[in-house]
């Protein structure tokens, strides 16, 4: 009798049977100002012509004259916007061929490559794209319009674009939850 009691006190009190957990209006507000202010930073940066000297990877000589990529403002501009120290492992890795085919060009012979496609086909034209909102087109706004909890530590956002005052676009983030509070651990543009 007292077992139905607790079962029917569960089950009434929303715990079980409300369906899908809501997201706590305080990480609502946290992982909102986290991955809006990222996408605020990067459209600035695009339309200041800055992306590339502010935030993507780099160029740079190795000591033995060779070419390489330097993730050191990569990486900063990641961790201040609380990317997941994981997303950031496999972001660098996502350019390991890259890297791999720069090792074996001189950064003087480098630095006269033509053009874009010459960086196509050493797989390191990301200078000419805009990743993180998918496509090659420039974005004016991101927003954050839609949180989905998927459990205690993990909380799935669709952020829309505009450009123009028109829908532009969206991509998937997924928020972990850590001892640092809320990270973003993978992040998806769509077209």
């Amino acid at each position: 009798m007292r077992c139905a009691i607790f079962i029917i006190v569960i089950l009434s009190s929303g715990h079980m049977a409300s369906g899908q957990p809501k997201v706590d209006p305080r990480d609502s507000v946290d992982v909102k100002n986290k991955i809006e202010g990222f996408y605020s930073w990067y459209i600035s940066l695009i339309k200041e012509g800055k992306l590339n000297r502010r935030f993507n990877p780099g160029f740079l000589e190795l000591e033995n004259g060779m070419t390489t990529l330097d993730f050191r403002r990569y990486k900063d501009a990641l961790r201040k916007f609380k990317f997941s120290e994981d997303f950031i492992r496999r972001k660098i890795n996502s350019y390991r061929e890259c890297v791999d085919n720069l090792s074996e060009i001189r950064f003087d012979r480098f630095t006269q490559l033509p053009d874009v496609d010459d960086l196509g086909r050493i797989h390191c034209d990301f200078q000419n794209r805009y990743e993180w909102t998918g496509g090659m087109e420039p974005k004016d706004k991101a927003e954050l319009t839609h949180l989905k909890f998927v459990d205690g530590d993990t909380i799935l956002g669709t952020v829309s674009f505009t450009s123009h005052s028109s829908p532009d676009g969206h991509a998937t983030v997924i928020f972990r939850r850590s001892e640092k509070g809320w990270t973003i651990n993978d992040l998806m543009p769509g077209l």
